[in-house]
């Protein structure tokens, strides 16, 4: 079978990344994106909440001005040429020339002589509560228990019209080096023990009085701090961001 050749586009500047930078910079400029990665930042929605997010808003004003000219789903960005050369999942080839190219994210893309070197990751791990969700008062808790930053009712969003937020669930977010985001000290197993005795150390109860139960639902586990590390000499085109997030 004969292999088509690449597409090819031409633009002044692109932007390389996947988290709300990226697109916030992107869309602020003009620029056109390629989505890097199908990790997506933490949004969690509830109760009568807008399931609309700066993210989602970035990338649908970007395509709607025709700034998102590849697929998400991309699986090699290579720099080479004076340019990218793009290899989608389903073997879309897409040279891509450009005057500057501005990476928030490594994910997928090699030929830069920088290696991203995550340090930390910011984890979210939420909980049902199974028993006792009736709790109308809203409750945060700062936590200093090992690795847990911040323990949160939030507006479930399992309960049908619960538009006042009254029925809760409980996020727990998380800072946790890379060594340990897979060891059993840091798992959702664990998150889940210290959180029930948080609870009830202090005494925290539905409503009518009624014990919590919990279970864990889900864990997002995204990216925190990095550092960079050069390799050798980088493309000219090439402009780095470096960032810095706590949480």
């Amino acid at each position: 079978m004969m292999e088509l050749p690449p597409l090819k586009y031409t633009f002044d500047n692109v932007v390389v990344g996947w988290r709300e930078e990226a697109v916030s910079f992107a869309r602020a400029h003009g620029y056109p994106l390629i989505v890097n990665s199908d990790q997506r930042p933490f949004h969690y929605f509830g109760g009568d909440q807008d399931i609309k997010t700066k993210w989602y808003e970035g990338i649908f004003d970007l395509g709607m001005r025709s700034l998102l000219p590849i697929p998400f789903d991309i699986e090699r960005i290579s720099l080479e040429d004076g340019g990218l050369r793009v290899v989608t999942r389903n073997n879309t080839k897409v040279f891509m020339g450009c005057g500057k190219l501005y990476i928030f994210d490594f994910e997928n893309v090699f030929g830069t002589n920088i290696d991203e070197v995550v340090t930390d990751y910011a984890v979210h791990d939420l909980f049902n509560v199974r028993q006792g969700s009736l709790i109308r008062r809203q409750i945060t808790i700062s936590s200093n228990d090992l690795f847990m930053d911040k323990i949160t009712f939030v507006a479930s969003g399992r309960v049908s019209q619960n538009l006042d937020g009254r029925y809760k669930d409980i996020l727990v977010s998380s800072v946790i080096d890379t060594d340990d985001v897979k060891n059993f000290d840091f798992s959702e197993t664990m998150v889940k023990l210290f959180l029930e005795r948080k609870l009830r150390d202090l005494k925290i109860k539905s409503d009518s009085g009624t014990p919590l139960t919990i279970e864990h639902d889900r864990r997002h586990i995204v990216k925190n701090n990095i550092r960079y590390e050069f390799l050798g000499d980088t493309p000219s085109c090439l402009h780095l961001f470096e960032w810095h997030r706590n949480g």
